[in-house]
Formats: structure tokens, sequence, C-alpha cells
């Protein structure tokens, strides 16, 4: 066998190992398509938003445990700050996310701990990433599963896989409303595929032309038998936030 023909069975056999790898890596068009529509209307880039969250977390057997968060929204720069108000028992604590950095603020310490996206809204069913701006093409592969039903919506489901670690699930499938392009459920499952929890969008409300916030939601938690969180979201406000509220000492004043 010459040169030439040994060069070329070899890149053939490189194609063969590289090719699946490559392929695996890469993200498909239709379902690139439908998370780019339904991040432009959820992500509130052109606004500061400001909210006021109830969560009431149910367990079977026990009262309902209520806690109520401002959240403070600048998509554009990437920044969010959640300020616990009630109970007494969490006042004063808050979260300050500035890009990818997460810090849980400590007001019995007066400490800021660095905190990853796995990170529980004060112990209930849902994470701190769910209030923020979406990044799910930056830190997922996502498939396209074809279309089912969903109560009485046509849905396109598509199925996201971790590309790194600092996600708040491995694996998640989103369902998405065919009519207007907004998720209406989103499974989410370890590594191994157990379900772990489903978020189910209930609600939104318009903001601006063409953009959403989601006003009612229930998460369900798949591990604890009966254990879920209803979210309800009131007082939307868009007024300009002043810079300082995206700073650590926002948080310290709070809680003095």
């Amino acid at each position: 066998m010459n040169i030439k023909m040994r060069l070329t069975y070899l890149f053939i056999g490189l194609l063969i190992i590289i090719a699946p790898s490559f392929s695996q890596s890469e993200s498909d068009p239709e379902a690139i398509r439908i998370i780019e529509n339904f991040e432009s209307k959820l992500n509130l880039e052109g606004f500061d938003i400001t909210t006021l969250f109830t969560l009431v977390q149910k367990k079977e057997g026990e009262a309902d445990r209520v806690l109520r968060i401002r959240i403070y929204r600048r998509d554009l720069s990437e920044l969010f700050t959640i300020l616990f108000l009630y109970p007494n028992s969490e006042k004063g604590k808050g979260y300050l996310r500035q890009g990818d950095n997460l810090y849980l603020y400590l007001p019995t310490t007066g400490e800021f701990v660095y905190r990853n996206r796995k990170d529980d809204i004060g112990s209930s069913d849902v994470r701190t990433d769910i209030f923020g701006r979406l990044t799910n093409l930056e830190r997922f592969r996502a498939s396209y599963l074809g279309s089912v039903r969903v109560a009485e919506w046509d849905c396109h489901l598509i199925r996201l896989d971790a590309k790194i670690l600092d996600v708040t699930f491995p694996i998640q499938k989103w369902y998405v409303r065919k009519s207007d392009g907004l998720p209406v459920k989103v499974e989410n499952f370890s590594a191994s595929e157990t379900l772990l929890r489903t978020y189910y969008y209930i609600d939104y409300s318009r903001v601006g032309a063409n953009n959403y916030i989601f006003t009612k939601l229930l998460a369900v938690n798949h591990l604890e038998q009966g254990q879920k969180t209803f979210i309800t979201n009131e007082n939307v406000s868009t007024a300009r936030i002043d810079d300082s509220v995206f700073k650590q000492s926002f948080l310290e004043q709070q809680s003095r």
C-alpha cells in the first residue's frame, strides 16, 4: 500500500472517530429556533423589572409554608437581586447574581457565600435561575423530539443535555406551546434520567409589546411525595432600578 492510500485510510478513520462526538456536541436547528424564540420573549433585556413573588410550599401532613421575595432584574447586564421579605426567619437574606456569579447574603453573619445554580430558594422546590435571564443554548445541547399534547395545547418537545457542570438540572425537557411559543411545562432530570422536579407554567403577563413574565407557576418535587411549591407574581414594575440595587451594599443595608 502506497503512502497516499495509507493517508487516505487514516483520514477516513479519523472522520469515523470524530464525527459521532462532533454531532453530539451540536444542537438541532429546529430546537435552536424554538429556544431562541421563547427566550427572546422571556428575557426582558429592554426593561428593568421589579416584582413581588409569593411562594407557598405544601407538604403532606404539614401546614403550608409561605415565603415572600422581591426580585430586581436587569437582563441586559445579566443582573438580578433577590430579597427575602417574609417570614421573619428568612427576612433580610438575599441573592445577588452578577453574570455567572451567584452569592447568598446571610444577615446573621454579614457574609456573602458563593453559590451555584442548584440553590433552592428558601428550601422551596424552585431554584434561583427560574427568576433570571435564560441562557439555555450556552449551557445545553438541544434536541428536537417532536410534537406532543399537554392539556389542551399542541406543543414542541425539546430535550436539553448539559454541556457544562454549572446548571440547575443536567437533563431537561421543555414543552413549548405552538400557538404562542411559550413554555407550559419543564421536566427536570438527574444525569441518570431520574425525574426530579416538574415546573408547570400556568399563566403569563405581557411586558411591553412582545415580552412576558410568568405570573403563576407550580413546582412539583418528585423525590418528596406530595411536596410542591405554588408561585404567584404580582406588582410588576418596569421603572428604572438604581444601579446600587445590584451591589452587595444594597443587601447589607436592607438587613439593618
